[in-house]
């Protein structure tokens, strides 16, 4: 194998796990842009974002006083942080991304059954189509990780050509 080819595809695919990375952080900061935006009333949601945080909080300001909603912001902030987790971990082990790749695909089925539920899975369409997004792109990171893993090894052990 050429060893030229071998880091073309590795850096090919540390710019794809950088990429996605990027995305995940951009999540957990839109998130809890979301969840301060909701707290003062603001009436506005940036979509690139995880629901379950905004969700929380949401419950917390309807159906709590200011215990209920200081104990609903701090499991969202939880939430968040775990997020967080994930990304700052994931520089250096692609078991993080698989981790922020599955909580962000059970966040996306929370946010489709809220709206069915509510009965606005139309108003919701492009919510969905952002969560979808979102969970290629951290699909994305998952696949190319491994592969950084794969070519680094490569590069580690390079085939040797048979002797006689």
């Amino acid at each position: 194998m050429n060893p030229q080819n071998n880091m073309t595809r590795l850096g090919i695919a540390q710019q794809k796990y950088a990429t996605a990375r990027i995305n995940l952080l951009l999540v957990i900061i839109f998130s809890i842009i979301n969840m301060i935006m909701l707290t003062t009333g603001s009436g506005y949601m940036l979509l690139f974002s995880a629901t379950v945080p905004y969700l929380i909080v949401s419950v917390g300001i309807v159906f709590g006083g200011m215990t209920i909603l200081s104990g609903c912001i701090i499991t969202a902030l939880v939430i968040c942080f775990i997020y967080f987790l994930c990304w700052l971990f994931s520089k250096k082990s692609v078991g993080w991304m698989i981790g922020a790749l599955v909580m962000f695909i059970l966040d996306t089925f929370v946010m489709i059954g809220m709206y069915l539920l509510a009965g606005e899975i139309a108003a919701g369409i492009v919510d969905i189509l952002f969560h979808i997004w979102i969970v290629y792109y951290l699909f994305i990171g998952v696949r190319y990780g491994f592969q950084i893993k794969k070519e680094e090894a490569a590069q580690s052990f390079p085939e040797q050509p048979e002797q006689m």
